[in-house]
């Protein structure tokens, strides 16, 4: 009888560990396909303003581009480091810097994504604005936009992704290094996934426990 059992636990096991890699690497092929989806919003899209995640010169550049050519009325860079001046981040993207003393914001707290998060918020808050263009690479939308969007307050966000050439091949698919990168932001969203919905389980819970005592 117990070895009847112990067959039952191991081949139960073994289909829930078959139906976990499974789940888990659907999401991975849909996750890699949204990314490779991703496109810049149309020439004509306007926004209050504009927040570059630091990770890359690619992404500072785009923000600067964008900033030139009116498509938001301040820039954010949010996550810059600390030993690094205005005047040396203008010199590396070739900038005149008045449009730094005039429109660019450098944010020296954030240390990963959910700083970046919350200082962008803020940041829209301070100025009054409500959309704001996100440049950022495209494998690092998808959390990013999860984490601005589990911030009380968050501004409507325009993704506008940067698309590291070393990550993906000319025929569309992701490189090696590509390939490792993605599984671990995937890794990364699933992370925060639970993590907000645990958030958010903890609220309702603590509703629920107000509105008890009170009635």
């Amino acid at each position: 009888m117990r070895g009847r059992r112990r067959r039952a636990l191991l081949v139960l096991a073994l289909f829930v560990g078959f139906a976990g890699t499974a789940y888990l690497a659907g999401g991975f092929i849909r996750f890699a396909r949204d990314v490779a989806a991703l496109a810049v919003p149309p020439a004509g899209g306007q926004a209050d303003g504009i927040v570059v995640l630091t990770g890359g010169e690619q992404r500072l550049t785009r923000g600067i581009e964008l900033l030139r050519e009116g498509r938001g009325r301040r820039l954010l860079v949010s996550g810059v480091n600390r030993e690094t001046s205005a005047a040396a981040l203008a010199r590396t993207t070739g900038t005149d810097r008045a449009l730094f003393d005039c429109c660019v914001d450098l944010d020296y707290e954030a240390l990963n994504t959910i700083g970046n998060a919350e200082m962008t918020t803020r940041w829209a808050r301070e100025h009054g604005f409500s959309r704001l263009l996100l440049v950022t690479s495209d494998y690092h939308v998808p959390r990013s936009l999860l984490e601005i969007a589990g911030v009380p307050g968050a501004p409507e966000i325009v993704a506008y992704p940067v698309s590291p050439d070393k990550l993906w091949r000319r025929d569309g698919w992701p490189s090696r290094l590509g390939l490792r990168l993605l599984a671990t932001e995937y890794a990364k969203v699933l992370a925060v996934k639970a993590r907000l919905a645990l958030n958010l389980a903890e609220a309702g819970h603590l509703v629920h426990r107000v509105a008890g005592r009170q009635s």
